[in-house]
């Protein structure tokens, strides 16, 4: 190849063209060391922009509850246990503190033994306001899981306000059988409204502490189809939780005692001392009604005027009642069947939710019922008096 002069000044070029290529992968070098630095950089602000502690401010409409003590408590098997306490003073009281993980705990504010209450909050690192009115209503906010809460409380206490002059006129003692059951027959539909509340409320928030928080409280209602949808699409680690793991249990027990199946036997004390199964009654009558209540259940209590009527009404061959108490005292189980006149057959071994009958039923709220035909098939759970009857006189 000959060389002349344009090849020269190319050659010259060229030379430039490789010292401008360096330049080029410099920079570009730095370019992406800046990109690098200013992800680390994003990275340790975001990691240290979480907060390591929580801080609770809660403010007190009510200036009579200054002096009055503030807790924050817990609640593991049914006991309460205290983990912090102030005291409210100028309408104010603040928490402060580290918590590894988010749980559920409850603000309980108490001015005396017999003046206190209390509300869920989740307790996590971050900001978090509560607002008391004059109601002992809280509005809890600031942290993500605590707005979702506070989204449900919201909606439950705008339920309970609709539905307050239902229940106060079902706890008057003067109501008549009839009356009762009319209101027995209002609160079902209630019940039934709750229920849709708790159900959107919990899929919503299915895959959080909220929605297991809200499912492990509510569930009492809700049919055996509407917990499997919930137990369905829970996330793993929901399902390690102890009361859920209890009611994955409890709701393959109920699908062996569902509407259609053959009735499960127990084998219970009565108040005499002797026993008596449920096996010795199913088959005598056309239908047989166990009824699990305890003396101190303020809705049993409610209840018995329109299972009294019931059963006055269709007693000998069409129905018998076994009533199966969940309490643990003898005296208080005697004292309600005997002063209240309850005639048909009762028995109980006095071990309260742990009753081997309660537990064969998958029973966790009260009043709770099944129904029996003559042939030992079940053939409907927690009816109202209407709904039982109309099975009753059903050709």
């Amino acid at each position: 190849m000959l060389i002349n002069k344009k090849n020269c000044i190319f050659a010259r070029k060229g030379k430039i063209k490789n010292t401008s290529s360096k330049k080029v992968a410099i920079k570009f070098t730095n370019r992406k060391m800046k990109k690098v630095l200013i992800i680390l950089i994003i990275a340790n602000c975001l990691f240290s922009c979480v907060p390591s502690t929580y801080k609770i401010k809660g403010i007190v409409d009510n200036s009579g509850l200054n002096g009055a003590t503030v807790f924050l408590k817990q609640r593991l098997n049914r006991v309460w246990i205290s983990m912090d306490s102030v005291v409210i003073k100028n309408n104010e009281f603040s928490f402060k503190g580290k918590s590894d993980t988010a749980k559920i705990v409850y603000l309980s504010v108490e001015n005396s033994p017999k003046s206190k209450f209390h509300q869920a909050l989740i307790l996590e690192n971050g900001k978090i306001s509560v607002q008391i009115d004059t109601a002992g209503f809280m509005v809890i906010g600031g942290t993500i899981h605590n707005d979702s809460l506070q989204q449900y409380q919201q909606a439950k206490f705008d339920f309970y306000k609709r539905a307050e002059k239902v229940y106060q006129a079902a706890e008057d003692s003067l109501n008549t059988p009839d009356q009762q059951v009319q209101l027995d027959a209002q609160i079902n539909l209630l019940n039934r409204e709750e229920v849709a509340i708790d159900m959107n409320y919990c899929l919503s928030n299915i895959k959080t502490i909220v929605g297991t928080f809200i499912f492990t409280n509510s569930f009492y209602n809700m049919s055996t189809a509407q917990k499997e949808e919930i137990l369905n699409r829970m996330g793993a680690t929901a399902k390690q939780n102890d009361r859920v793991k209890q009611i994955m249990v409890d709701t393959e027990i109920e699908k062996r005692v569902a509407v259609g199946k053959t009735f499960t036997d127990f084998r219970l004390p009565t108040l005499s001392g002797d026993s008596l199964s449920l096996s010795d009654l199913v088959g005598k009558t056309d239908y047989v009604l166990i009824d699990f209540w305890a003396s101190w259940c303020g809705p049993c209590m409610r209840s018995l005027p329109g299972l009294e009527k019931l059963y006055n009404k269709y007693k000998g061959v069409k129905l018998q009642v076994l009533g199966v108490s969940l309490d643990e005292d003898k005296t208080s189980w005697k004292n309600i069947v005997i002063g209240k006149n309850l005639n048909w057959k009762h028995v109980s071994d006095l071990k309260g939710w742990k009753c081997q009958a309660a537990r064969l039923y998958a029973v966790n709220s009260i009043p709770s019922s099944v129904l029996i035909d003559k042939s030992g098939k079940i053939v409907g759970r927690n009816l109202n008096a209407e709904e039982i009857e109309q099975i009753l006189t059903k050709k």
